[in-house]
């Protein structure tokens, strides 16, 4: 997804967030990958560029764009949290070698046309994830 930071400025401004050049390079460099990055990888990647950067505004950026929905935090991992701003049901697949994380699609079977768990009556799922572990198929030609 390229964007121009006009572009990000507008979606930030849409989503009920003020578009600060941090905020709006932090959006970028998610709206642009789909390598599910850890807030250690954001700040690294964007550091260099921008000296006032802290890991600190990258996290409160990430959970702002959680709270306003433009990002999901993906909980696969027991140390570490990642982030993916597409936001559609999809299931994450985590090489154990590599370590990338991979997006796939859900097979749509009920009406809702995503995942539907059977909560008790009275509970809303705000955040529904299906995240498998094992061995991706680059890393199984190698073994």
């Amino acid at each position: 997804m390229n964007t121009t930071m006009s572009d990000a400025g507008s979606f930030l401004l849409e989503h009920g967030i003020r578009p600060s050049y941090q905020r709006l390079r932090i959006w970028g460099y998610l709206a642009a990958t789909k390598e599910h990055p850890s807030v250690e990888t954001i700040y690294r990647s964007l550091a260099p560029d921008i000296p006032t950067l802290s890991r600190t505004t990258v996290y409160n950026s990430l959970s702002l764009f959680i709270e306003k929905g433009i990002v999901q935090p993906i909980l696969i991992e027991e140390t570490e949290t990642r982030y993916d701003a597409d936001t559609s049901q999809h299931g994450h697949f985590r090489c154990r070698v590599c370590g990338r994380v991979y997006d796939f699609p859900l097979a749509r079977g009920d009406a809702s046309g995503g995942l539907a768990p059977r909560l008790p009556a009275g509970f809303r799922a705000e955040l529904v994830q299906l995240c498998c572990q094992g061995v991706c198929a680059s890393c199984a030609k190698q073994a």
